[in-house]
């Protein structure tokens, strides 16, 4: 079937549950696929607390750590923009490697780092909780699945955010991967075991698809009916190599510069570097007067090296290669053979999107803290991601992925897009019809 008769079926299956529904699709008469919602890099609020044995302040108006104190919110408030040292310190990461040659992930000594509301969306709707208009996020979307199709939070609608500053590996030691799976299979018992559908934005689709490759079919197979991913560089994105250098606002409301200490030290970020097979080896992706970074693996390390990124060089060739998941491979990205998975892949189009950073400094020095780059070079994709990567998702091997372009949207301002939740909402009444004929 042609991707505009699938588009058709969808949209005519959709109309006929509307009409047959009334304002708003009731969940008890026409009852649809549990969703999960996977936010994406920045997405997430998140929490911290300093125990007592935080002894490592980085100023003297930086909070102290103590016996009783209470949970805080760390990521994100716009007031931290005051003193976002203080923050940065307190969401640093620390790699260790084991003895059996793997790494070890740990926050600063007596800081423990949560995700707000696991299950919910209560950490995933809005980035600042204070000022959510103006930092809103996933609301859109989540809004619509509420009022026009009857999802119920906790009951058919749930979230999982989780610590975005560490890779797939990561999430796995912290138990992330763990919740989610008891999330999803409660899901599913909770729903008579309806297979949920997975929607992941931008980073939150690579930890899908990260978490799906760890999983046996069987298991898959009778938990999870459809996947969504929104925005995802599968073949990654030079913004994130920005994020590491000098600091990126990948589309949200944050200044560049402002949490370069969380970006510049996140797992996260080299497991999201381009994809050297996408790329041409010969052109530079990054560029110092005196100095220029390719868009290669030994170009990354270097750039790594430069910059006295201590933990990112470390992390750097453990993560671009995990459970058959090759970002490198020659030609492109390189995936594992999946269940016959329905998988939808949105993206936005036609916005300038930087292809080549062009730092104006000299070299690039240990400890460093460089200027916000000029972009020497632009590319078609969503502002953040090349249409390349975007488009990358083809690449998995076995789902039944169709890509479909949600036309001229940004990386972020795609889940505000009218569009996109149409798309969404028909993509889920063809998944109800599935498991119900």
């Amino acid at each position: 079937m042609s991707s505009k008769m699938r588009y058709a079926a969808r949209v005519l299956g959709l109309l006929v549950l509307v009409a047959g529904a009334g304002t708003a699709m009731g969940a008890a008469s026409v009852p649809l696929p549990p969703v999960v919602i996977i936010p994406g890099l920045c997405g997430s609020q998140m929490e911290a607390r300093l125990t007592e044995a935080y002894d490592s302040a980085p100023h003297w108006y930086c909070p102290r750590g103590s016996k009783n104190s209470d949970w805080k919110l760390v990521w994100f408030s716009l007031k931290d923009y005051v003193v976002p040292s203080c923050v940065d310190h307190e969401m640093q990461v620390r790699v260790a490697e084991g003895p059996d040659g793997s790494l070890r992930y740990s926050n600063i000594e007596g800081v423990e780092i949560r995700p707000v509301d696991f299950g919910g969306v209560g950490g995933i709707g809005c980035l600042d909780p204070q000022f959510c208009g103006i930092s809103s996020y996933f609301n859109p979307l989540i809004k619509a699945l509420e009022t026009r199709a009857g999802y119920v939070v906790n009951e058919t609608l749930f979230g999982a955010p989780y610590d975005f500053r560490l890779a797939g590996d990561g999430l796995v030691q912290d138990g992330f991967e763990a919740n989610l799976t008891a999330l999803i299979e409660g899901a599913v018992a909770k729903n008579g075991n309806r297979t949920v559908t997975l929607i992941g934005h931008s980073m939150g689709g690579m930890v899908a698809t990260y978490f799906l490759a760890g999983k046996p079919a069987d298991w898959i197979e009778r938990h999870v009916g459809g996947l969504m991913t929104i925005s995802s560089p599968y073949g990654g994105s030079p913004l994130a190599l920005q994020g590491s250098i000098s600091g990126a606002s990948i589309g949200l409301p944050i200044m560049v510069h402002a949490f370069l200490g969380i970006q510049d030290n996140s797992p996260s970020g080299p497991w999201l570097y381009p994809s050297q097979g996408l790329w041409n080896a010969s052109v530079p992706m990054v560029r110092t007067r005196n100095k220029s970074y390719p868009p290669t693996a030994k170009g990354f390390a270097n750039l790594l090296q430069d910059l006295g990124r201590r933990e990112q060089s470390i992390i750097l060739p453990r993560v671009r290669n995990m459970r058959g998941i090759d970002f490198d491979a020659e030609g492109g990205p390189s995936y594992p053979s999946f269940p016959n998975l329905r998988h939808v892949c949105f993206h936005g189009n036609k916005r300038n999107t930087p292809g080549q950073l062009t730092y104006p400094v000299d070299n690039f020095y240990e400890g460093d803290s460089p200027p916000s780059p000029l972009v020497t070079s632009y590319v078609d994709g969503d502002g953040i991601v090349d249409i390349k990567s975007l488009k990358a998702c083809e690449n998995v091997q076995g789902m039944n992925t169709e890509v479909i372009a949600i036309e001229g949207e940004e990386h972020v301002q795609i889940l505000h897009s009218e569009e996109l939740a149409r798309q969404v909402l028909a993509f889920l009444v063809g998944d109800h019809d599935r498991q119900t004929h």
